[in-house]
């Protein structure tokens, strides 16, 4: 009997071979599908077709003309930030040091902030800078969510306990958080409370922060499930983060009643545009992102079950993920990351990396995280 992807108290090995392939692939995957998504976002789905064809992607990769310089939105920009946080307690361990990670966490998105041309909170500490804050496309100013920029402009450190905004249920917590599922040595008992209070940094309801840390749990599954040859890797990554996500002792009933509808929906059938979004909502709450991206990227494995060529598969998830009229660019993101850390970076598609604009800050942004992990070769 194989051993199960998920694992209370063991977790990602960084000296395997495919985890370091597996953590640029989710990385770089997760960004193709935010930017294309952030193009298409919120088009309706008749505007939609008719400007970038059927499932959204018409012009890239030269294919009606010149490929199409693809813009990264604030889904790349906090999920780059979420990595550099989660770096840096990596960096205080390293020195024999501990680290209280939610407030790194917090920190971090406080640095990405002050890039977004709001007013800083003067009750707020002011932390020094690193590396990232360094790329110019992180400070472009791409959507940042509403309730992002309300709880972060309060000054405050939103917790579980004390939640700063107790009805935010917004999808800001589940697109960024695809880094917790990257980090190494640690089960689903320590992924679990990260994903969890770091998304209540800015959301307070129980639903969002819950459907983050099923969202780590899926990443985190899909780089053991390839580590392990898995069949069907995304599907057993979502079988895992559902069956996991019933130990949680908090709200998580919505979020597992959407993930068991995108399951059996995409064993079904590829569902049109609208009658996605009737099923599994338009992805601007946080279960519904997860539900519309795991859909994509499930409903993609399906149609080429053998991954014949991974790059179809990839283009075909990130499309079905992004071609909705919803909230595309989060949807598209976590269809994108989920299937590169499943498939890797054979998976995605040079014209595409070529045309994207914050390539560069998201390919070093995994080599540093690699090299201070102590991945072979980073």
């Amino acid at each position: 009997m194989p051993a199960p992807l998920l694992r209370p108290d063991a977790g990602l090995d960084p000296a395997w071979p495919e985890y370091a392939d597996s953590v640029r692939a989710a990385l770089l995957g997760g960004a193709l599908g935010d930017a294309i998504g952030y193009r298409v976002e919120t088009d309706p789905y008749p505007r939609l077709a008719e400007r970038h064809g059927p499932d959204g992607l018409a012009g890239l990769d030269g294919t009606d003309g010149p490929a199409a310089r693809l813009q990264i939105s604030d889904d790349t920009q906090l999920t780059l930030y979420t990595l550099d946080a989660l770096q840096e307690v990596v960096e205080w361990a390293n020195d024999g040091q501990p680290a209280d990670e939610t407030a790194c966490l917090w920190l971090a998105y406080l640095r990405w902030l002050r890039t977004q041309d709001v007013p800083y909170p003067a009750e707020a500490p002011r932390p020094l800078p690193r590396r990232l804050d360094d790329y110019e496309v992180l400070h472009a100013v791409r959507g940042p969510g509403g309730a992002v920029l309300e709880a972060l402009r309060s000054g405050r450190m939103g917790e579980v306990e004390r939640p700063l905004l107790p009805d935010a249920k917004g999808c800001g917590t589940v697109m960024r958080s695809a880094p917790f599922g990257l980090l190494p040595h640690v089960g689903w008992r320590t992924l679990a409370p990260l994903a969890i209070n770091g998304a209540a940094v800015t959301h307070g309801h129980p639903e969002a922060q819950t459907a983050a840390a099923v969202y780590g749990f899926t990443v985190h599954a899909a780089v053991r499930a390839r580590r392990e040859g898995t069949e069907r890797p995304v599907a057993a990554a979502v079988a895992a983060a559902r069956e996991t996500a019933g130990n949680l002792t908090r709200p998580v009933a919505e979020t597992l009643a959407r993930l068991d509808d995108a399951v059996r929906a995409a064993e079904r059938e590829a569902l049109a545009p609208d009658a996605l979004t009737g099923l599994l909502g338009e992805g601007w709450t946080a279960p519904e992102a997860l539900a519309v991206g795991l859909y994509a990227a499930l409903r993609a494995e399906v149609e080429d079950a053998a991954a014949a060529d991974p790059q179809s598969v990839f283009r075909r998830a990130v499309s079905l993920g992004a071609a909705h009229g919803g909230d595309s660019d989060s949807t598209a993101a976590i269809a994108g990351a989920v299937t590169g850390a499943a498939l890797g970076t054979a998976a995605l598609p040079p014209g595409w990396l070529a045309a994207l604009d914050a390539r560069d800050a998201v390919a070093e942004a995994a080599e540093r995280w690699l090299r201070e992990v102590g991945a072979p070769g980073a």
